[in-house]
């Protein structure tokens, strides 16, 4: 097997390590920076791995995974080689574990390392942390890598012991998260992700929104990504149904409104239904149906922080709406011209006393 058919397998199979929107033809994902979305190119250093995690393709007893190895001067020449055509901009760099983690992190690290001083690529990289690497090797990743991440898998310990053997949130994947929220601030324009599997162990959605509240308070994540699970076959999970993906979908809409619009535990426990998510309305609108109380709005006196719990209306429109009630006094739907989901907005919200949507949908 020569190397672009091994770059190749080793490309395809990170389809298995989703955290964005994927062209499963060519393994090119378009995934979120601080630059907006950039079209990157996501593949692993190794599938070999020691790990035996039950629902993973790459876990040591599965024996239909190709077991393959790139070095890094040729990963990162094969990397460049689709850069310079234009196909991608950016890299996602992940690895099964070979041995010691701390072996193959530095392989990775290598990677880069090429690709910034041989090819003097200043683009996009994400490299994915192994579990139990030194704290040295955390910041030596973080210094040559734009984003860093390492997963959190599912919201509880114990949930994790289950599924992954020898993984530990408390002893690894938090004070990993802790290391780098604290190298941050030394540089400038970098960042770290986590991810975590939905529907892996029976988890609620309140267990995974408490877990995400929990990090979104206490360290600097610029995103929480969410997988929902499927069952890889030659697995110990592979007879176990997926996930339906609209609750991944949701996670994601709750999350914003933790982290965006400030939508705390107790906002989100009064739309719980048994601990879980309505899969059938969007959280913001489940929220506002919870709280007839609150609603409708008039939008000539809300203040900012209310009217981005309204449906509809994200952080810029409701600054749009202030600066054009500053101007005239709103009173009818036609002040709201050129602004996006207006139907949506006139059911929770009056202009000038008087109201425009369909009350009935409101309580739907």
């Amino acid at each position: 097997m020569d190397d672009k058919q091994k770059f190749r397998i080793l490309s395809k199979l990170t389809t298995f390590e989703r955290d964005g929107e994927i062209n499963l033809e060519s393994c090119i994902y378009l995934t979120s920076t601080p630059k907006g979305k950039v079209p990157i190119l996501k593949v692993m250093q190794t599938t070999m791995c020691d790990r035996n995690c039950t629902y993973c393709v790459f876990r040591r007893d599965r024996d239909s995974t190709p077991r393959l190895y790139i070095p890094s001067e040729k990963l990162a020449k094969s990397f460049m080689d689709m850069y310079r055509s234009g196909m991608v901009r950016g890299l996602f760099l992940s690895s099964g574990i070979f041995g010691h983690p701390e072996f193959i992190m530095e392989k990775m690290i290598d990677t880069v390392k090429i690709l910034r001083g041989k090819y003097a690529f200043n683009g996009y990289v994400h490299l994915k942390l192994m579990p139990g690497v030194s704290i040295q090797t955390v910041e030596e990743a973080l210094k040559v890598a734009n984003r860093v991440s390492i997963n959190m898998e599912t919201c509880k310990e114990e949930r994790l012991k289950k599924i992954a053997k020898g993984k530990s949130i408390l002893r690894d994947t938090l004070p990993k998260i802790e290391t780098v929220d604290k190298l941050l601030p030394k540089y400038k324009g970098k960042s770290q992700i986590t991810q975590m599997m939905v529907g892996v162990d029976g988890e609620t959605d309140e267990e995974i929104i408490s877990a995400i509240h929990f990090l979104n308070r206490r360290y600097k994540i610029s995103r929480v990504y969410f997988s929902a699970f499927f069952p890889v076959k030659d697995t110990p999970l592979e007879n176990r149904p997926p996930e339906n993906p609209l609750r991944e979908y949701r996670l994601y809409q709750l999350d914003f409104l933790i982290r965006d619009y400030g939508f705390d535990l107790e906002d989100i426990k009064s739309i719980l239904v048994k601990g879980n998510l309505p899969l059938n309305k969007d959280p913001k609108e489940a929220w506002a149906q919870a709280h007839p109380d609150l609603f409708p709005v008039e939008l000539n006196t809300a203040d900012y922080n209310l009217l981005i719990r309204v449906p509809g209306i994200g952080i810029e429109t409701a600054k749009e709406i202030i600066k054009r009630r500053r101007g005239k006094r709103l009173s009818s739907p036609q002040d709201l011209k050129g602004i996006r989901n207006i139907k949506k907005i006139l059911n929770y919200t009056t202009l000038n006393g008087r109201y425009y949507g369909s009350k009935l949908s409101i309580y739907l």
